[in-house]
């Protein structure tokens, strides 16, 4: 770890650098604009951003995008926005992701997304259903065996983690052997372990000299990419022997067209499958426990003559979003945001709590649970009031679904 006292002046001098790099000023009187101070090594870094998050949330109210015309004015143009390099996070984050759809940009960005939507289009998914039922109830009837549901109880989070994995599994590869899911199972806690690393966010992980240290963490990631590279190409193999079509097809076939990288097609096969669980885990969950302690409520999802578990799905996603702070990107051109000149390169956060729930957008009782809402709420009228795929031109794959 590289831990750097409070007092010590390298924050200054970080801060000071940082500062003069990046002038915004006030249009009128000229006022320099008011932002966080810069902690060396990493800024605030991914443990206040996703560890911390609720609570500055409200810290860091002015020095993120809180408000829905000022996130219509930076995101206009998303598409040619530049994502944060690694996201900001350091060298671990770019080996694992870096080159990922979600990270790459403007014409990286469409050449990936061009390759990589064509499974998660709205024509493509309901040929997933019959795949996404069977592994459902397969995981149930393991459950079932179990003492909690037995007994009428269900650990959201514990009990659903892996149902979400294995669908997006099964939907990326194809039908796995026996001996591959094992192979699999026994990644994704790997996998896990080297995110933790990169979420702790000021480690020696940080920095691309850490590379040639003899670390636990770089030991645990050279396995652990070896092996995910192995089980991809077995995957590959496997498909192409059995005549099959899944999406790692397309998208090694798209390597060898030279249309995106070798890297491009890891990266986001990873993103996919194993940094999405949190996401996927989230979404799932948070449902359950809202209806759980809202069974009024449950009609949504019962009552086969209304529109079945949208309201339900959005509330919760308004409710508990995945994260606080969106993925810094920057901004192509000059902008007056707020009364301030931004300049060309500027990179911009979404603040989540603050505009799915503090916003006045959504009234008085916006911190409650009330799925009717999104009844009578077109996408037009919410699009820039509620963060959940993102804005603008660009936005998460996860939207073509709806």
């Amino acid at each position: 770890m590289v831990n750097v006292p409070k007092t010590h002046p390298l924050h200054d001098l970080a801060t000071a650098f940082v500062f003069r790099l990046h002038q915004v000023r006030d249009v009128g009187a000229g006022k320099p604009f008011h932002s966080n101070r810069y902690w060396f090594p990493g800024g605030q870094g991914y443990a206040a951003k996703f560890l911390h998050d609720k609570e500055n949330s409200v810290k860091w109210e002015s020095d993120v995008l809180t408000r829905p015309e000022d996130v219509q004015q930076v995101f206009k143009d998303s598409d040619r926005h530049i994502k944060a390099v690694n996201n900001s996070s350091g060298y671990l984050l770019g080996q694992l992701l870096g080159k990922y759809v979600g990270l790459v940009s403007q014409n990286e960005w469409k050449r990936a997304r061009e390759v990589s939507e064509v499974a998660f289009v709205r024509s493509t998914v309901p040929k997933y259903l019959e795949i996404i039922q069977k592994r459902t109830v397969h995981h149930f009837k393991t459950l079932e065996a179990g003492e909690n549901l037995a007994n009428g109880l269900i650990d959201p989070a514990a009990d659903l983690k892996m149902l979400p994995f294995w669908i997006i599994a099964d939907v990326l590869y194809g039908s796995l052997s026996k001996e591959m899911e094992n192979t699999l199972a026994k990644l994704a806690p790997l996998r896990e372990g080297i995110f933790r690393k990169v979420m702790q966010g000021d480690g020696l992980s940080r920095f691309n000299w850490s590379r040639f240290l003899p670390t636990k963490t770089n030991k645990s990631f050279e396995s652990f990419k070896e092996q995910r590279n192995g089980f991809n190409k077995d995957a590959l193999a496997r498909a192409v022997y059995v005549g099959s079509c899944p999406p790692v097809v397309d998208l090694y076939n798209a390597v060898a067209s030279g249309t995106i990288s070798q890297d491009h097609l890891l990266h986001t096969l990873d993103e996919i499958l194993f940094a999405n669980l949190s996401v996927t885990l989230g979404a799932i969950s948070w449902n359950l426990v809202f209806l759980a302690a809202n069974p009024e409520h449950q009609c949504y999802i019962l009552d086969e003559t209304q529109p079945p578990t949208y309201p339900c799905i959005s509330e919760s996603s308004r409710l508990r979003p995945l994260a606080a702070f969106s993925v810094p990107q920057a901004i192509p051109t000059d902008r007056v945001i707020n009364g301030y000149l931004f300049p060309a390169g500027t990179n911009f956060i979404v603040d989540a709590y603050a505009l799915n729930q503090r916003n006045q957008f959504w009234g008085k009782h916006g911190l409650e649970y009330r799925p009717e809402r999104h009844l009578s709420l077109s996408p037009v009228k919410s699009r820039y009031q509620f963060q959940r795929f993102g804005f603008g031109p660009r936005q998460c794959m996860g939207s073509l679904t709806l």
